[in-house]
């Protein structure tokens, strides 16, 4: 007969050697399997893939090297990145809000920067007033104004431990540009190249424009419905230019 103390004895020992074990299995997938991503554009596009997949980004944790989605869904680098892979190659198309900036507004769109933006993220805000400004044919104008009286948009800096880099708002019922754009701080060592992607891509949410590689808002017809290199793509990349969909879709919605 098995006493309550020789249970006791047999549980313990049978506890110790399975943590053992999950040590040894731990430190031995640790040698084999890639490290988590320590920069910000590869932690960026995993979020995106995955908030596309319908999880909360609150949710998504990286753990050495693996994610942790909503508590107990376990997902590796590996398969994390073939899983992004094909779904950069599904449809992605140029998608527009209801509302779009009007002419009364569109042609000069002021923008006031907050005195607290550091000075590199400034210089992103002005190349990406450059970048909508450069768009040829196209009604579309931005300017960067000194005071906050009367701007249409403020850019300023936030603060989260979240994974977005920045958010903005979208344009208003009475045609009037998206209010603000806000920057979260916690990003401040991203590249200068995906910085001015990042306020190029939110300058876009401003006048309109959707997330090209998710369902909400409206397909702009005439558009290609493949475009995975958008500027409007969810996933930060480091500027290479619009796309000529990108360039299409503005001149489809603020013609000259």
């Amino acid at each position: 007969m098995i006493t309550s103390h020789m249970r006791e004895l047999k549980t313990n020992s049978m506890l110790f050697l399975a943590a053992v074990l999950l040590l040894m299995a731990s430190c031995s997938k640790k040698s084999k399997e890639p490290e988590a991503p320590n920069n910000h554009e590869n932690t960026e596009e995993i979020i995106s893939y995955l908030a596309s997949q319908g999880f909360d980004k609150q949710q998504i944790v990286f753990d050495n090297d693996r994610v942790i989605v909503e508590k107990d869904i376990i997902l590796s680098f590996p398969e994390l990145q073939q899983r992004i892979a094909n779904w950069k190659t599904v449809a992605t198309e140029q998608r527009r809000n209801n509302y779009i900036v009007s002419n009364s507004y569109n042609s000069n769109i002021t923008i006031y920067i907050d005195p607290a933006v550091p000075s590199n993220w400034r210089t992103a805000i002005q190349g990406a007033v450059n970048n909508w400004n450069a768009v040829p044919s196209s009604r579309l104008g931005m300017s960067i104004v000194s005071s906050q009286s009367g701007a249409h948009c403020r850019v300023f800096m936030g603060f989260q431990a979240a994974n977005w880099i920045a958010r903005a708002y979208l344009p208003t019922s009475n045609g009037r540009p998206g209010v603000s754009v806000e920057i979260n701080s916690n990003y401040n060592n991203l590249a200068a190249n995906q910085k001015l992607f990042a306020i190029t891509h939110e300058f876009g949410h401003t006048i309109g424009f959707h997330h090209t590689n998710q369902t909400s808002g409206i397909h702009i017809s005439g558009t290609p419905t493949s475009d995975p290199n958008s500027v409007m793509n969810s996933f930060v990349l480091p500027w290479n230019g619009f796309t000529s969909a990108d360039v299409l879709a503005t001149q489809i919605l603020y013609p000259q």
